[in-house]
């Protein structure tokens, strides 16, 4: 009996030895992918939060009626039209939600989001319109910009 509980103890052992062996070994394996795979992590996590924080400033210069807050994140607009739009509302009322980051590729990134705008004119009644949209926002050193729409 001796005999076949030690045999039987020696299996447990080497099933031990090989089961921790393997968890080692894979543990090797992961921690050399792993950072790759972290790195990549946290830039798509910063590359969102900035484009959050991008729509945010986007939302809030709208609301002001400014139409050069509105250019500090959108460069490319057309100042002249906007401010001649902001001059005919009292209140404009800006939600931005559903954002979703497409892609990310180098300073260029593609978003979709649903922006909901709450328009009261200074004359007539108030209008709200609902649409989806793909934003292109390029990084630059200071943060994210909007480039454009795609729709």
């Amino acid at each position: 009996m001796t005999n076949l509980h030690s045999i039987a103890r020696a299996r447990r052992w080497l099933a031990a030895l090989a089961s921790w062996t393997l968890v080692v070994a894979s543990a090797g394996a992961l921690g050399q992918a792993a950072p790759g795979r972290i790195a990549a992590a946290q830039a798509e996590a910063a590359a969102e939060a900035g484009v959050r924080s991008t729509l945010l400033r986007y939302k809030t210069a709208l609301e002001s009626l400014d139409p050069d807050a509105v250019r500090k994140v959108q460069p490319s607009i057309r100042v002249e039209s906007l401010a001649k739009a902001f001059r005919d509302m009292r209140e404009l009322k800006v939600d931005i939600d559903e954002v979703r980051v497409l892609s990310v590729e180098g300073p260029i990134a593609r978003v979709s989001c649903r922006v909901t705008q709450t328009l009261t004119p200074r004359v007539g009644t108030k209008q709200t319109t609902a649409v989806s949209r793909v934003l292109r926002l390029r990084r630059e050193s200071d943060g994210w910009l909007i480039e454009g729409f795609e729709r």
